[in-house]
């Protein structure tokens, strides 16, 4: 194939990734009624399946180049660095898949690092390798296993191996660009180190600011300036403040906290004074600002409540129609960080308070349904709403966390929205059924000892398992972007992202009130009956008292997942009949014994069927007058 049918190639399969985003979410402004919309995303995600099925294609022709152990032609790396770009605009902003460009950036980089005979070629490719790590590992943050601590210790030895080579000896045999890389990428090391899940211990953060320490010694050195009076040296201070800042977005001890102000304190004064455009362009003042108060609270410099009280007049000043990156960090960073120095610190709330967090909560979802979808920050939009359950605090007269993910799902991915509650009712119908059927089986749920009190307790057990399927794929919030990936097949990574997602919701809904009791279903939906398979592995569904909730649950979830032809567009979607076919195949392994059984009384049959039919047709109804308000 030749360059320029490889380059058009390239283009097609970018513009499929656009047109398959804009399909999935359709402009409502431009759909008259609920039926419609209906109509609307049946029709467009048959379109995805074929776009997606082009694209597909289009992987599966280029995988071999990138799986061999010969040297790339010129011409693919050509095709390869411009998919890249394509893939992720450092201009625009815009993300079409990220997770793609990473993974064709690490192996273009590797590649050239392997194959580098030229010291200044290897630092320029280990370089690429630095912000290639960052970018992967800044979006596993919301993760954590084994796999991961991984990938974030490698991408720490690496940047150190780049970091060698400001030593003084070998710092002067580098060329111009070798050594701006070197430089740059090196002090980019400290921000692989960020955490928002956890608290690490005190070594951790130092070991990160040492990075930081480095740099300055560095910038004092009047050697450096000397080897390379060209390079952009402002620049290189402001990153070190500027980063240094930047960790007042993770769990930090209130030591680093103190070292965390000084250096977004530094930054705003930097910002204040200077007048290089590219440096403005780059980040704002307001965020620093609100990094410099959050920093300010965990280092006991300033109180909780006059930081969350300045953060919450700087949100109230906020254009809520303005879609730049200083709208979007007014509209939903800043307000963000109100709610983390709300938790990080306990502070207590006030009436006004209560206040403040429902107006965040519906104005964040109405600022991002009201996102253009074509807009080039719909992506970062997404990503910052997803992160307000790690922040997330039931008060009143506010929404519960349940109401609130359910809400975040309806406007930035409908099928899950629709999905949930589609769970809900399927194995709430489910339920019923089965106490009128068996109820022993229920024996063990909290406060049911024997199938008459069972029966007695029909109605809050239904109320409980409707509201757990609800919630079950609550940790999906936190994977948007991976689950919304109609164009390709998933990356080996991003099914570790998948598979994360019911640890994730567990470890969330714990924390709050309203869903906290419905973790054990959460963390095992995922499972097998007999817990020979599935995920997570460390977890056993027969010593929860909700075993029996969480086994409805798993098989709604499969029987919605099946028959589902919106939003899984790899899917032609089964009939009922075939369904029950795999349930008794599966009865006693992957499904509950008694299933075959259950699903051959009639009044569920009837039941399950509308719910598939026209009872799912409904859900999008309901959802388009949701989103329209």
């Amino acid at each position: 194939m030749d360059r320029e049918d490889r380059m058009q190639q390239i283009h097609k399969y970018v513009e499929n990734m656009k047109e398959i985003r804009l399909l999935s979410t359709p402009d409502l402004g431009k759909i008259e009624n609920a039926d419609d919309y209906g109509r609307i995303l049946i029709e467009n995600f048959s379109k995805i399946g074929k776009l997606a099925a082009e694209n597909r294609e289009f992987i599966e022709a280029v995988t071999p180049f990138y799986n061999s152990d010969e040297k790339l032609s010129e011409t693919m790396r050509e095709a390869t660095v411009q998919l890249i770009d394509l893939l992720v605009s450092d201009d625009s902003f815009e993300e079409v898949d990220v997770h793609m460009s990473e993974l064709l950036d690490g192996l273009l980089i590797q590649n050239e690092i392997d194959r580098s005979t030229n010291e200044n070629d290897k630092v320029i490719s280990m370089a690429k390798k630095v912000k290639r790590d960052y970018f992967f590992v800044s979006a596993l943050t919301r993760y954590e296993n084994d796999e991961i601590d991984e990938i974030r210790k490698a991408a720490i030895e690496n940047v150190k191996a780049l970091e060698s080579y400001l030593d003084k000896d070998v710092f002067v045999t580098l060329n111009d660009e070798a050594k701006g890389s070197a430089l740059q990428y090196s002090l980019m090391g400290a921000l692989l180190y960020e955490n928002n899940l956890r608290p690490m211990p005190l070594s951790w953060w130092e070991e990160a600011l040492a990075f930081l320490d480095r740099a300055k010694s560095v910038l004092n050195d009047p050697f450096y300036r000397e080897a390379y009076p060209e390079y952009d040296w402002e620049s290189y201070e402001f990153r070190i403040y500027y980063y240094g800042g930047f960790f007042a977005y993770s769990y930090i001890p209130e030591e680093i906290a103190k070292r965390v102000y000084h250096y977004a304190e530094k930054a705003v004064a930097f910002l204040e004074n200077c007048k290089n455009e590219a440096i403005h362009s780059a980040v704002n003042i307001e965020q620093m600002r609100d990094l410099q108060n959050t920093a300010a609270v965990i280092a006991k410099i300033k109180p909780a409540r006059k930081a969350c009280d300045d953060l919450y007049r700087e949100y109230e000043k906020r254009d809520t129609e303005d879609y730049s990156l200083t709208g979007v960090n007014n509209n939903l960073d800043t307000p963000s960080l109100y709610m983390s120095t709300v938790k990080l610190t306990g502070m207590e709330l006030t009436e006004e308070d209560y206040d403040r967090y429902a107006d965040i909560e519906q104005s964040a979802i109405t600022y991002i349904n009201r996102l253009p979808k074509q807009s080039d920050v719909y992506v970062k939009c997404a990503t910052l709403l997803t992160n307000y359950p790690m922040y997330y605090k039931e008060v009143p007269g506010a929404m519960t966390m349940e109401d609130f993910c359910l809400s975040v799902f309806a406007a930035i991915h409908p099928p899950t929205y629709v999905h949930s509650n589609m769970v809900a009712r399927l194995a709430q119908a489910m339920a019923r059924h089965l106490i009128d059927y068996d109820p022993k089986l229920f024996i063990g749920f909290p406060g049911c000892d024997t199938a008459e009190k069972v029966i007695e307790e029909k109605g809050r057990i239904l109320r409980y398992t409707y509201h757990a399927a609800l919630c079950h794929d609550l940790g999906k919030l936190f994977i948007i972007d991976t689950i919304s990936m109609y164009g390709r097949r998933l990356l080996d990574d991003e099914f570790m992202m998948i598979k994360s997602h019911p640890t994730t919701g567990g470890e969330i809904a714990m924390e709050h009130e309203s869903t906290k009791d419905y973790a054990d279903v959460i963390m095992g939906h995922h499972l097998w009956y007999d817990c020979s398979r599935g995920y997570p592995a460390n977890f056993d569904t027969f010593k929860s008292p909700y075993k029996t909730v969480i086994d409805l649950v798993t098989a709604a979830d499969c029987l919605d997942a099946a028959t589902d032809t919106v939003g899984r567009s790899y899917n032609r979607g089964k009939n009922f009949s075939d369904l029950k076919k795999e349930f008794a195949e599966g009865a006693g392994t992957r499904y509950a014994p008694y299933l075959p059984d259950l699903f051959e009384q009639p009044l569920l049959v009837k039941d399950i069927e509308y719910l598939l039919g026209n009872g799912r047709k409904k859900l999008y109804r309901d959802v388009f007058h949701l989103l329209k308000g």
